[in-house]
C-alpha cells in the first residue's frame, strides 16, 4: 500500500476524544509537539484608562458610563433569564439575553483587547465529564450530565475572564464531549461556536482538541465533509497517529468513498506498529470492505471483533450493540436476513437498556431491524420497529429530511401492500409526522424542494389512511388526517416548484402528483363534509 503523505496524529495521545473511532482511545499524554508560532507583541497592553492631553477636553465626555443603568432593570432581567432557563423557555431566553447585553457600558474595541492569555496545559486527569461512560439508562445519564452543566455554571460565574480562563475553557471542551457522549448535539455546537477563537489563540493542543472534537459532532450532524476537512487540518499540524487515519478513515467511509477510506485505516495499522490486526482494526476495514461489497470477506472480520470486544470489555454495552449493529448490516446486504434480525435485536436491546430510545443509535439499531425484518416478510413486526425508528429521527436534533423520506417510503412501499397490512396502521405514523414537521421548521428545514418532496410523501401517507369507513369518530379522524395533509402539500408545492425552476432538480412529477393529491383531498372532503358537520382546525401547529 502507499504510503500515505500527509502527517495526522490524535489528540487520543493526550485527550479523550470521542465519537468516530475514538471511542476506544486511550493512549497516555505523550505529546512532543511545538507550540505553533504565535504573533506576539512585546508591548504590554495598559488595564488602565488613558491620560488623555487637553485638546480632547473641549467638550465634555462621559466619564462613568454605567452611572445610569437601572441595576433593578438588570437584576429583573436577570432573574428573569434564570426563570427561562429553568423552565426551557427558549424565546424569552433569547430576547433577555440580547437585552442584557446591550445594557453593558459602552465601550471602544480599544478597551476591549487584550494580549495573549497566559499559558496553560490542557490536562486529560482534568477532564472528568467527557470521561464517564453515560451507559446508565437515560434517566441516569441526564441527571449526570446536568449536575456537570451546573458544576460548570458555577465554575463560569467564579470566573470574570470567561472563556480566556483556562480553567473555564478546559471545561467547555470537556462539557462540550460530554454532550457528544449523549447525542446532544445542538448543545454541543453552540459550545464549539463560543470556543473555536479561544483554542485557535492558544495553540496546541487546544487547537487540535477543538478541531477533532467538532469533527466527531459535524458527523453527528451528518456534516461529514465539514468533518474531513476538521480532520484534514488536523493533520497539518500534528505528528502521524493512527487515531487520525482512523478517523478520517471513518468519515470517508460514511461520505462513500470507501476506497479512499481503507487506504486510510491500512496507514494507521501500520503506524500503529500492528503485524496482525486488533479488534479496532478488524472493525475499520471490515466495515471498509462491507460498504465496497466484499461481504465474505468483511463478515468474519467483524464477528470476529465482536467476539473479542465481549472477551476483553463485556460491560460496554454501546460498543458491543454498535458491533452488533454492524454486522447485521453485512448479514442483510448477504441476503441473510434472518441472522441480520438477530443482531439488530440484540443491538436495539443493549442501545435501550443502556442510553435509550432517544438516542440516534438506538434509531439507527431500529432502523436496521426495520429492514431485515422486511426481507425476511415479517411486515408487521417491522412496522412496528419502523414507527420507533421514524420517531427517532423526528425528535432528533440533527433530524435530515433524507430518513424520513425513505422510512415512509418503506411504509408505504415494502410494508402496506407486500404484507397485506390494513392501511390504517399507517395512521401510527401521524403524530411522529407531526413531530417531525415541528422540528423541521424550528430548524429552518421547511424552504427548500428537499423539505418539499418529504412533505409531499408524508402528505401520502395521511393520504392513504383518511379514506374513513364507519362511525363518526373515525371519520372525524379522517378528516383531521386530510387536513393535515393538505398543509403539507400546500406547503411542498411552492417549495418544488422553485426547486425546478431554478434548475437545481426536475421536480415536475411531484408537482403534478401533489396536484392530483389536492384533487383527491377535494373530493373526499366533499364527500364526508355532512359527516363533519364543517370543516375542523387540526391546530396541530398552534401549540
Amino acid at each position: 500500500m502507499q504510503r500515505l503523505r500527509r502527517p495526522a496524529v490524535s489528540l487520543a495521545t493526550c485527550l479523550p476524544a470521542v465519537g468516530l473511532i475514538l471511542w476506544r482511545a486511550s493512549s497516555a499524554f505523550t505529546p512532543s509537539w511545538r507550540q505553533l508560532p504565535r504573533i506576539c507583541c512585546k508591548h504590554t497592553m495598559r488595564a488602565v484608562p488613558w491620560e488623555l492631553s487637553p485638546v480632547h477636553k473641549e467638550f465634555p465626555r462621559a466619564i462613568a458610563k454605567s452611572a445610569h443603568i437601572d441595576e433593578r432593570a438588570v437584576q429583573a432581567a436577570a432573574d428573569a433569564l434564570a426563570r427561562s432557563v429553568v423552565e426551557g423557555n427558549t424565546y424569552q431566553f433569547e430576547a433577555l439575553s440580547v437585552v442584557l447585553r446591550s445594557m453593558m457600558p459602552p465601550n471602544t474595541g480599544a478597551n476591549q483587547v487584550r494580549g495573549p492569555p497566559p499559558d496553560a496545559l490542557l490536562e486529560r486527569s482534568s477532564l472528568v465529564w467527557s470521561e464517564q461512560d453515560y451507559q446508565n439508562g437515560p434517566q441516569e445519564n441526564l441527571r449526570e450530565l446536568q449536575g456537570y452543566e451546573a458544576e460548570y455554571a458555577l465554575r463560569v460565574a467564579n470566573s470574570p475572564d470567561g472563556f480566556r480562563d483556562a480553567k473555564v475553557l478546559e471545561g467547555a471542551l470537556d462539557l462540550a464531549v460530554a454532550y457528544l457522549k449523549n447525542y446532544a448535539v445542538d448543545k454541543a455546537d453552540r459550545l464549539y461556536a463560543a470556543t473555536e477563537p479561544y483554542c485557535m489563540e492558544r495553540g496546541l493542543p487546544w487547537d487540535v482538541k477543538w478541531l477533532q472534537d467538532c469533527a466527531t459532532l459535524r458527523c453527528k450532524q451528518a456534516r461529514q465533509p465539514e468533518a474531513a476537512v476538521l480532520l484534514e487540518e488536523v493533520a497539518k499540524r500534528t505528528p502521524p497517529h493512527p487515531a487520525t487515519l482512523n478517523n478520517l478513515g471513518t468519515v470517508y467511509n460514511m461520505m462513500r468513498q470507501h476506497e479512499k477510506a481503507q487506504e486510510y485505516f491500512e496507514a494507521a495499522m501500520e503506524v500503529a506498529g500492528h503485524d496482525e490486526p486488533q479488534k479496532d482494526d478488524l472493525w475499520n476495514m471490515g466495515i471498509a470492505k462491507k460498504n465496497m461489497g466484499y461481504y465474505e470477506q468483511a463478515l468474519p472480520m467483524l464477528v470476529s471483533a465482536l467476539e473479542q470486544w465481549k472477551v476483553d470489555e463485556p460491560q460496554d454495552d454501546v460498543t458491543i450493540a454498535k458491533l452488533h449493529d454492524t454486522v447485521g448490516s453485512c448479514y442483510d446486504l448477504m441476503g441473510r436476513p434472518d441472522e441480520a434480525v438477530l443482531e439488530f435485536s440484540q443491538a436495539r436491546i443493549l442501545f435501550g437498556r443502556s442510553i435509550g430510545a432517544e438516542s440516534p443509535l438506538y434509531g439507527s439499531a431500529c432502523e436496521g431491524l426495520t429492514k431485515s425484518l422486511i426481507h425476511a416478510g415479517r411486515y408487521a413486526e417491522g412496522m412496528d420497529r419502523l414507527e420507533e425508528t421514524f420517531l427517532n429521527n423526528a425528535e432528533k436534533d440533527a433530524i435530515h429530511p433524507t430518513p424520513l423520506f425513505e422510512l415512509l417510503g418503506y411504509a408505504l412501499d415494502d410494508i402496506i401492500g407486500p404484507g397485506h397490512l390494513d392501511v390504517q396502521e399507517l395512521g401510527r405514523l401521524e403524530v411522529p409526522i407531526e413531530i417531525a414537521v415541528k422540528n423541521m421548521v424550528h430548524r429552518g428545514l421547511d424552504q427548500d424542494g428537499n423539505a418539499g418532496v418529504v412533505f409531499e410523501r408524508m402528505a401520502q401517507v395521511l393520504l392513504r389512511c383518511s379514506m374513513a369507513q364507519g362511525d363518526d369518530q373515525q371519520q372525524q379522524v379522517a378528516a383531521r388526517r386530510r387536513q393535515f395533509a393538505r398543509y403539507l402539500l400546500e406547503r411542498a408545492l411552492p417549495l418544488v416548484d422553485a426547486c425546478t425552476q431554478r434548475g437545481e432538480a426536475d421536480l415536475t412529477h411531484i408537482s403534478a402528483l401533489i396536484s392530483m393529491e389536492l384533487q383527491v383531498l377535494n373530493s373526499q372532503d366533499a364527500l364526508y363534509r355532512k359527516q363533519l358537520g364543517g370543516n375542523m382546525d387540526p391546530g396541530f401547529l398552534s401549540e
